[in-house]
């Protein structure tokens, strides 16, 4: 096997190209006639001196020089009315909150001359506490990303939004008028007003339901806590107050969940200080190395196959100490292991925390009961205060592909997000949608799933755009544009009202909703535009409250109990093969809905220090 790596100049060099080959000996891709101007004899009777020559030849350079370096005169044009706002040279900054499907982050966006050109953490946000990563940081550059789609398109043609709009509202009202099913597919959304606007648009058009899915999918939580608490909903882990931690598999300080949150209350207990005499005790159990196991104080290295099976393992042994009944559980080398870590977190009692980073509802469900013996709940589980950053419902995604493959669903809308990509082939997502009579992508860019769509409406980077969020109950946040648009793009939520027959911007409904919904809940302003002035300009607004703004779903599961729960791992995990792989998000590329951008690909992977190439760690 050759360890040396083999690069090629282009495709003619890599299919051995006749010519391509014969120029790869050549030191000038032209002949220089050297043997004609040499063999000229009259050059022995020429009258320049060697001086001239080089006086000559030092002109000829520097003219060279000069005109490679001569640009196009750009004549600047001052201010006739200069934006009061603007001052040329001096940065402005303006608070927003960053949302892909993926990320969050609560930031503040420098600007020279209406220019997005850096991003800093907002520190009055209480979920990011200021932090920021890699793909945030990066998301600047995507702005500017030449493959963004620059107009609408239909049938693979450029066409006007007066064109688009007119051509799906008259196939969205022939579908309605046969009762026809239309499901509009997004990841997860946590804009209060977008969904607001969704159930509007369900009004509209009844027979409309909203399916959600995350590319990295952590519905297997929400399912462990329907099963435990009757609520489908992932709730706040608080590593700031946890003594001992436990991650089975877990990447918390980079990719699971809310990572720039966690690391914020992660760090809070590793630092020893006058007032804080102790440190956190963080052990990692895991089969590849991750950013968060390379900080743990302990690291226990398990075979993928066998990382499923050490959670009934750790049941048992805190079941032991509890006088709770044990589970059947099959033995695995880091037995022992395993069980000084049950005894680490019973002695720490109402002051652990377990984790899994598994998408396994059995296991989960495991993980919950654990954490219920210990305690965690009401102390470093918090219940009350649910996340929103992963809405992700497997069930309804089987269920949707299923009845697009029988020809039931007949116009679908995706919103960012990517399931011809992402989506495992055996689900078979593109032969389904191939059924599907109408077919609209809100797509920025023609992804995998945008070119199988009939119509493409492209919508404005983050930076371009109005929208709301609320990652956690209590906390909202708002995003404000700090560039006009660059094409001619529109957000999502402004063509469903289009396509409503609403003629209003985007902005207005936003406004109308705060004014209408959020206002009230606070009472330190009279005036709902002092109330939406100051929010845009902290960005973040906190206000306690029962009510939910994001829609909570009930997650159909079977009633099961833990010995059947802990029968399904034992028999799905299993140690037979010769070979195991784990596939783990990348501290760069994460989930790869910036894949196409070159600052992250050329990020060095925290561990490994390789950027760019795709490798096999072994």
């Amino acid at each position: 096997m050759h360890k040396e790596k083999k690069y090629w100049k282009g495709l003619e060099d890599f299919q051995e190209n006749p010519a391509s080959v014969s120029l790869k000996h050549k030191e000038f891709p032209e002949e220089i006639p050297v043997d004609e101007f040499l063999g000229d004899e009259s050059l022995g009777s020429t009258s320049t001196h060697r001086r001239d020559f080089l006086k000559f030849m030092g002109f000829g350079l520097t003219a060279a020089a000069l005109a490679s370096c001569e640009a196009p005169v750009t004549k600047a044009m001052p201010y006739l009315f200069k934006p009061e706002e603007i001052t040329p040279g001096v940065a402005n900054w303006y608070a927003s909150a960053y949302f892909d499907g993926n990320d969050y982050c609560d930031v503040l966006i420098k600007t020279r001359e209406g220019r997005p050109i850096k991003i800093e953490g907002n520190t009055l946000s209480p979920v990011t506490k200021g932090g920021t990563n890699a793909r945030v940081q990066a998301s600047v550059l995507s702005l500017y990303d030449s493959e963004r789609l620059k107009n609408p398109i239909a049938n693979g043609e450029k066409q006007s939004w007066k064109t688009i709009d007119q051509s799906i509202k008259s196939k969205l009202s022939s579908i309605a008028e046969n009762d026809g099913e239309i499901r509009i597919l997004s990841s997860t959304i946590i804009s209060p007003s977008t969904h607001q606007l969704i159930i509007d648009f369900k009004e509209k058009y009844p027979n409309t339901r909203h399916i959600t899915y995350d590319a990295v999918s952590n519905s297997a939580i929400r399912e462990a806590h329907q099963h435990h608490f009757e609520q489908a909903i992932i709730p706040s882990f608080r590593f700031d107050k946890a003594d001992v931690i436990v991650s089975l598999g877990a990447d918390f300080l980079i990719n699971w969940l809310s990572p720039l949150e966690y690391s914020a209350q992660y760090i809070q207990n590793r630092k020893v200080s006058s007032s804080n005499r102790t440190m956190s005790r963080h052990i990692q159990i895991e089969s590849h190395l991750s950013v968060t196991g390379s900080n743990a104080d302990e690291r226990v290295a398990l075979k993928p196959s066998e990382a499923g099976l050490a959670v009934p393992i750790l049941y048992n042994h805190l079941a032991a100490l509890s006088g709770s009944a044990k589970v059947p559980a099959k033995s695995i080398e880091q037995d022992e292991k395993i069980k000084f870590i049950a005894s680490e977190l019973w002695k720490n009692k109402g002051k652990s925390l377990v984790v899994s980073g598994s998408n396994d509802a059995n296991i989960q469900i495991l993980v919950a009961e654990i954490n219920k013996i210990l305690g965690s709940y009401g102390n470093t589980i918090d219940i009350d205060t649910p996340h929103y950053l992963r809405q992700g419902n497997d069930r309804e995604l089987i269920e949707l592909v299923d009845e697009m493959k029988k020809g039931k669903i007949k116009a679908i809308f995706v919103l960012n997000a990517n399931p011809v990509y992402t989506l495992p082939p055996s689900l078979a997502f593109q032969d389904a949608l191939a059924k599907v009579a109408l077919k609209v992508s809100f797509a920025d860019r023609m992804d995998e799933t945008a070119v199988m769509m009939d119509f493409i409406c492209p919508v404005h980077h983050n930076f371009e755009s109005w929208d709301d969020a609320h990652p956690k109950k209590g906390t909202f946040a708002l995003t404000q544009p700090v560039i006009s648009p660059l094409f001619d793009t529109r957000p999502a939520q402004e063509s469903l009202l289009a396509w409503m027959d609403e003629p209003k911007s985007y902005y207005s409904y936003l406004q109308n909703y705060w004014e209408k919904e959020i206002f009230p809940l606070q009472d330190k302003d009279i005036l709902f535009q002092s109330f939406w002035n100051k929010s845009l300009h902290d960005g973040i607004v906190n206000i306690a409250g029962e009510k939910d703004f994001i829609p909570v779903k009930a997650i159909g599961i079977e009633a099961r109990n833990l010995n059947q729960t802990a029968d399904s791992i034992n028999k799905k995990y299993s140690t037979s093969g010769d070979f195991e792989f784990v596939f783990y998000e990348k501290t760069g590329i994460g989930n790869g809905t910036q894949a196409n951008n070159p600052w992250l690909q050329e990020l060095p992977d925290p561990i490994t220090k390789i950027c760019w190439d795709n490798y096999l760690a072994m």
